[in-house]
């Protein structure tokens, strides 16, 4: 139903002429919808990539197992076993005829999609802690790593593997540029670019002050970097070399695994929640935050293009996001989307009374239970006022949910219709300990599950966020005020 973000649209262009494509802020408004979910038997997804040669979304999984998928729909064609541990990384030779595969515990396996099996494999404890693993020039080799250490060996995994080097820092994340002539990998706060054809390193770039955790590579000149304190910045790579400063940055919070759209304008993250984060990364801003997972979101990949997206994580499923410019979304576009269960809209639950028994909050001022539900908490907000203003409506279509607001201890709403119009509330906060928004849903309308957006200050920005409750579970924001000192 509510979509995250409330967004205003600017016709920005930001043109990249050393670049072989053009970045352009769309000018139309998209919105990301369930489409289709995927209940993969609770099997935690671990890592997804896209392969365009052969049209499939190739997902990994933390028992070990590898399932191909379509690209366009997310059907499963086929699924194996492919390593004793979870899989860690995915990859593709030049041509998409080769998959390459690694666990952090130190397998590597070659898939060739022609012959449709495992052709080569190694395994050594001694590469462990492995982070990447990548073909090289012409494919003929590959580099890995394992903690500290790059190696490069064969790509046939027959000949010897060879130590290229160690470093000072664990080599958290590398990505190999088109030409294969460079492999830029992160160690500790510094990018550093080695020549595939000598092996030495011909450029080392600081980026802060704390460590690089996740690389992408957008096109093939435009490096994007994440580090641990929160920073995404964008360098440009040209003739071997980065610049020593990045063309663009803004802060987005903990790092986790990017995923931009074929375009470059779209950027997708996890790891925040049971939610993932779609960005305008050039606009500095969320677009949207997309409910449907019951875990962490780890992992996501486009489709055949940027309308087309796949979120997958700790709780074993995979959904399928569609979208849509905000005036092509049909009003009776739940009904028209296809999922894999259909859920039914049930009878709506009455609330009782102020200080209702059925609620039961811990020490620590925690609602655990409201009348049977288990409460989830989304998001601490650190506050230094005692008082907030928040706003309860609907930023997408409306779909008959009504809900209920519990903060502590009392009800604030009882039986709810969310609008569009901002129902405006006055939250008194308790110094020093827990004070929780919880959403309870009466019913879960037209599109379940019960949503609602909530607006608010923090004191340095307006935010706008999500409360997703279904008939078994309540999501909830949690207030802390501490005095400013």
């Amino acid at each position: 139903m509510a979509l995250l973000v409330r967004t205003t649209v600017s016709l920005i262009v930001i043109v990249a002429s050393w670049m072989n494509f053009t970045y352009a802020v769309l000018s139309e408004e998209l919105k990301f919808t369930e489409h289709t979910r995927f209940e993969d038997a609770g099997i935690p997804v671990t890592t997804l990539f896209r392969n365009v040669h052969s049209n499939k979304l190739i997902c990994g999984y933390e028992n070990g197992e590898i399932a191909f998928r379509d690209l366009s729909d997310g059907k499963e064609l086929r699924r194996f076993k492919a390593h004793g541990n979870a899989v860690k990384t995915i990859g593709l030779n030049s041509n998409g005829r080769l998959m390459i595969s690694s666990t952090s515990d130190g397998e590597i396996k070659i898939f060739d999609f022609d012959k449709n099996e495992y052709i080569q494999g190694i395994f050594s404890p001694d590469y462990s802690n492995m982070n990447f693993v990548l073909f090289s020039i012409a494919d003929g080799f590959i580099y890995f790593n394992s903690g500290r250490r790059m190696y490069k060996t064969r790509s046939d995994l027959t000949q010897k593997v060879n130590l290229v080097m160690e470093d000072a820092e664990v080599l958290n994340a590398a990505i190999i540029t088109p030409d294969r002539n460079s492999l830029i990998f992160a160690a500790g706060n510094k990018l550093k670019v080695l020549n595939t054809r000598s092996d030495i390193i011909r450029q080392e770039v600081n980026t802060g002050n704390s460590s690089v955790k996740y690389l992408h590579l957008i096109g093939d000149s435009l490096l994007v970097s994440w580090n641990e304190e929160g920073s995404i910045a964008f360098w440009k790579y040209k003739l071997g070399q980065l610049d020593f400063t990045p063309y663009h940055w803004f802060r987005a919070g903990n790092p986790a695994p990017m995923n931009f759209s074929p375009d470059g304008k779209i950027m997708v993250s996890g790891l925040i929640g049971n939610w993932a984060r779609v960005w305008r990364p050039f606009e500095k801003k969320v677009q949207q935050e997309i409910f449907g997972h019951t875990g962490p979101v780890t992992c996501s990949s486009f489709g055949p293009d940027s309308r087309t997206l796949f979120t997958a994580g700790k709780d074993g499923r995979l959904i399928k996001w569609i979208s849509l410019p905000e005036d092509e979304i049909p009003k009776d576009a739940p009904d028209k989307i296809t999922k894999a269960t259909e859920s039914i809209s049930k009878p709506e639950v009455e609330i009782s009374s102020n200080n209702d028994t059925t609620v039961r909050l811990n020490l620590e001022n925690i609602p655990e239970f409201i009348q049977g539900r288990k409460v989830q908490s989304s998001e601490n907000i650190i506050l230094n006022t005692p008082e907030i203003i928040v706003y309860i409506f609907d930023n997408s279509y409306v779909d008959g949910d009504t809900m209920s607001l519990f903060f502590n201890g009392s009800w604030l709403l009882k039986n709810y219709g969310v609008t569009k119009k901002k129902k405006e509330i006055k939250l008194t906060l308790k110094e020093d300990t827990n004070n929780f928004l919880v959403l309870f849903a009466n019913n879960l309308g037209r599109n379940p599950p019960n949503t609602a957006a909530i607006q608010f200050n923090d004191g340095k920005r307006d935010r706008i966020l999500r409360l997703s409750s279904d008939l078994s579970s309540c999501n909830a924001l949690n207030f802390i005020y501490k005095k400013a000192p």
